[in-house]
């Protein structure tokens, strides 16, 4: 049953893990310079999917994922770039004001929602970050979000560093 738990909701956040790689262009203009902390005990790492990353929480059954797009210059706002992912999450309504931030000294919004995938409940956080040369997502996915992965999830979005290209 687990397992079967598992795969469901892998299926259920598929339509996620593209994010914004997806939306604004391809996996083959994706960032490899930056770094985040691993999540750290009690997750385990996934196939990404079109994500530059992605990591399975054991206890929650949480997916943590990271993805980038870099390139041509990026003319939405943050706000219309969350909105954006979270048009992939069906029947989904924010939970509260999105919250703007300073992440690796870059601009940052940080919302929190909750839709359904199938008739199943799917509870979202999102931190989108925007660098000079990228855009970042974090999405941390799950039917329910303990306080541990949400804990990794701000790990990892104030862990973000970009390197400077060589």
């Amino acid at each position: 049953m687990r397992k079967l738990s598992f795969w469901i909701l892998i299926a259920l956040t598929l339509p996620l893990t593209a994010c914004l790689s997806t939306i604004m262009g391809t996996k083959d203009s994706r960032s490899e310079s930056y770094k985040i902390p691993e999540p750290g005990a009690g997750w385990e790492p996934i196939d990404p999917g079109e994500a530059d990353r992605a990591y399975r929480h054991k206890l929650d059954q949480s997916i943590l994922n990271v993805s980038s797009v870099c390139g041509e210059a990026r003319y939405k706002t943050l706000e219309e770039l969350s909105t954006d992912i979270l048009k992939q999450l069906p029947e989904h309504e924010v939970l509260e004001p999105p919250k703007s931030a300073v992440i690796g000294g870059h601009p940052a919004l940080i919302t929190e929602a909750r839709g359904q995938v199938d008739g199943k409940p799917l509870n979202v956080r999102i931190g989108v970050v925007r660098t000079e040369a990228c855009l970042y997502d974090f999405i941390l996915a799950g039917p329910r979000l303990d306080a541990k992965s949400r804990v990794t999830f701000d790990r990892s979005l104030q862990g973000f560093q970009e390197r400077a290209a060589r």
